[in-house]
């Protein structure tokens, strides 16, 4: 059961993985094309942190090449 107290960008894993049947697992490519390094990533998924409107652009462009999301998905 979802909460709405998960973070945008783990909303997005989630929806990645459901589209895709893939599990997400950012590699080193990942942070250098997205510039959000690991632990940054880490603190953005697990909604420690909340996304700069930069890199919720970004993960939006990386995302929206596997299924349709916009920035609205973000509550910045």
């Amino acid at each position: 059961m979802k909460t709405q107290s998960e973070s945008p960008v783990k909303r997005l894993i989630d929806q990645y993985e459901a589209e895709t049947t893939l599990i997400f697992k950012p590699s080193r490519r990942f942070y250098e094309n997205t510039g959000i390094n690991r632990v940054r990533f880490a603190q953005l998924v697990s909604g420690d942190k909340r996304p700069m409107f930069d890199e919720a652009n970004t993960l939006v462009k990386y995302f929206s090449k596997f299924f349709l999301t916009d920035i609205s998905d973000f509550s910045l």
